[in-house]
């Protein structure tokens, strides 16, 4: 049997993969062919914000029409981005300046830029609270900005530069990673305070971060080769694993249970929780050059990677997992 179903692949020209994602269209972006960062996702609104890093832009992407309906132009270095659309803000750590940027998402007008730290880069949005945690590379770890009112609090020191934020809202706190330190800081946007440091033993320090709140779950890469499954509640590492060079920004597309890990040398890791809460690995697929960027539409699970430079243009690179239930692209 084995024998006879290879023959008919060859005959067919088909190959057998175990390449987790199919690609579905490339699309192409404005502005020149330069870095991207950061990504969000307003599912209920349809729409993907992307953070032009190197064209000074903030893309908005319409999810159903598949296509760029807006750009927020002059926000120099533009790195993390975050929405609240029960607020119709949008928020965007606007390095070049050290401010985060308070956008409003129907007119895509600035409102207010606030001091946000040394080097802001990713960030959090607490809805309880209406304020931004901002994670600086440098200096006080975490700028914290009421965006209500458009004014900047005191930073909060966590034992180094931070690395990505995330609001986790089973708890109503922010976790974030630290710079050379192995450990997740939970902080309490009720005190702004450091409540607990985590310590994720057997890895250096760590940098992405996301958290599966619905399962009590946060995903760290730390060394820049793994990825850390921790459990929030009983406080433990579940599970490691590798994962491709140079690992960066993640993503979790909750309905299908995947959790992707996206890298600069072009790879995006595919991963999922088992029933024991033990990782295991989807596979590996190559998505292209600096893919270190990584967005998931959970009603479609479609994929999406910025690319800064392909045959010297911006794109927008869209893919599907294989095995997707309910999907028609």
């Amino acid at each position: 049997m084995t024998t006879l179903l290879t023959a008919l692949l060859l005959l067919a020209d088909v190959r057998p993969t175990s390449a987790p994602l199919a690609l579905v269209r490339d699309l192409p972006l404005p502005g020149g062919a330069a870095r991207f960062d950061y990504q969000w996702v307003d599912a209920e609104h349809r729409r993907l914000y992307i953070a032009h890093l190197g064209a000074d832009t903030l893309l908005v992407f319409d999810l159903d029409g598949q296509k760029i309906v807006g750009v927020v132009k002059g926000l120099p270095s533009v790195h993390g981005v975050v929405a609240a659309p029960e607020k119709h803000r949008l928020f965007a750590t606007v390095t070049g300046e050290k401010k985060l940027a308070i956008i409003d998402d129907r007119s895509l007008e600035v409102l207010a830029r606030v001091p946000a730290g040394e080097y802001p880069n990713g960030l959090a949005y607490d809805p309880k609270s209406e304020k931004v945690y901002v994670s600086n590379n440098s200096g006080v770890g975490i700028g914290v900005v009421d965006v209500a009112h458009s004014k900047a609090l005191p930073p909060i020191a966590i034992g180094g530069g931070a690395g990505n934020s995330q609001y986790d809202a089973g708890s109503g706190h922010i976790f974030v990673t630290v710079h050379k330190v192995a450990e997740l800081v939970e902080i309490d946007p009720a005190t702004d305070k450091v409540v607990a440091h985590h310590p994720l033993a057997g890895v250096g320090g760590c940098h992405g971060l996301l958290t599966d709140s619905p399962r009590r779950i946060a995903f760290a890469v730390c060394d820049g080769k793994t990825l850390v499954a921790y459990a929030l509640d009983e406080k433990k590492i579940l599970d490691r694993a590798p994962v491709p060079t140079g690992p960066d920004v993640l993503a979790l597309d909750p309905g299908l249970g995947r959790i992707y890990v996206s890298t600069g040398s072009g790879a995006v890791g595919v991963f999922e929780m088992t029933a024991a809460r033990k990782l295991r690995a989807l596979g590996e697929h190559k998505v292209g050059p600096n893919a270190h960027t990584v967005a998931v539409d959970p009603r479609t699970h479609l994929v999406y990677f910025p690319l800064e430079d392909v045959g010297g243009k911006p794109l927008l690179r869209v893919l599907q997992p294989r095995g997707a239930i309910g999907h028609n692209p």
